[in-house]
């Protein structure tokens, strides 16, 4: 890789990828998510280099980039793998659009590659029941982390989202949840009557805790409970449920696959979940109704199916 201190162009490949990352980093996007697209543009810029073709996007051609996803099937990368690739750098070139870098996007021309993406895991009525049975107990950390698998089921929230939930973000008047995210507008989302059960008593147990004072929702023993103790705690309790390497992305999943079942329009699943593109929904089954039947997003009353 050549010398970043080379690269004095404004327009300079090197500098407009770090750009676009941090754009993604103020539009929101997870830590994950972020070093997908850095790693995609960086790829890209080092077949560029390697191959001594220009690193300054007013002199890519659809070709050149064309010969960069051929190069991913070469190295043996999986389908995928390289349709993901494909997707960042697609993104990234319509940011340098939106940024007026460029007049349009070289991606245009070239078709995408063919991958099959592997349908999302859910979670089933009795897998939910048995996380919520594993968490049956007056201790601090059952109720916390039962009133979270319960919301995390009835909201389909990220785990970031939920972590980052302060107590001014629960209203247990009206049920709801407000999730805000750097980039994207604040969003409402309902949960039905046992969540707030669930979340009311987590809290009432919460006023005795140490770190009670501080604003964050979900404490732990060491102050606020972050994105790497959720995780930590779903794993510990889907070991307990029989459900190894449970991860939060299940329950959005299962929440997702459930709105579409019961007739949710799409464009509403979108605002509840925080999407931005439609390409998500391709990876879930279920049409979108015409009769209108579900409108508005109700909430799954979950503990009245269990």
């Amino acid at each position: 890789m050549r010398n970043p201190t080379s690269a004095t162009d404004e327009t300079d490949l090197y500098h407009l990828r770090r750009s676009f990352v941090r754009h993604l980093a103020a539009d929101g996007r997870s830590a994950a998510t972020r070093r997908a697209y850095a790693t995609a543009t960086a790829r890209l810029e080092a077949f560029l280099i390697e191959h001594g073709l220009p690193t300054r996007v007013a002199g890519l051609q659809p070709d050149q980039l064309e010969a960069f996803v051929v190069s991913l099937y070469a190295r043996g990368l999986r389908p995928t793998t390289i349709l993901a690739r494909y997707q960042a750098l697609a993104r990234f070139f319509d940011w340098l659009v939106d940024e007026d870098e460029l007049p349009a996007s070289p991606m245009t021309s070239i078709r995408p590659p063919a991958a099959v993406l592997p349908s999302p895991r859910v979670l089933v009525g009795e897998e939910i029941a048995a996380l919520l049975a594993a968490c049956a107990g007056p201790a601090f950390e059952d109720l916390r982390d039962f009133a979270m698998i319960r919301l995390f089921v009835e909201t389909g929230l990220r785990r970031s989202e939920l972590a980052a939930l302060q107590l001014d973000d629960v209203d247990l008047e009206l049920n709801a949840v407000y999730v805000a995210a750097a980039g994207r507008p604040p969003r409402a989302v309902p949960f039905d009557r046992a969540v707030a059960g669930a979340l009311d008593r987590y809290l009432a147990a919460r006023v005795g805790h140490p770190w009670a004072h501080l604003p964050y929702l979900w404490l732990g023993r060491r102050r606020r409970l972050t994105e790497r103790g959720v995780a930590q705690a779903l794993r510990h309790r889907g070991e307990l449920a029989g459900l190894p390497n449970l991860h939060a992305q299940q329950f959005r999943h299962t929440f997702v696959q459930q709105y579409l079942a019961d007739g949710g329009h799409r464009r509403d699943l979108m605002r509840l979940v925080g999407w931005k593109s439609r390409q998500l929904l391709g990876r879930y089954s279920g049409s979108e109704p015409s009769d209108g039947r579900r409108g508005e997003r109700q909430p799954f009353s979950l503990g009245d199916r269990l």
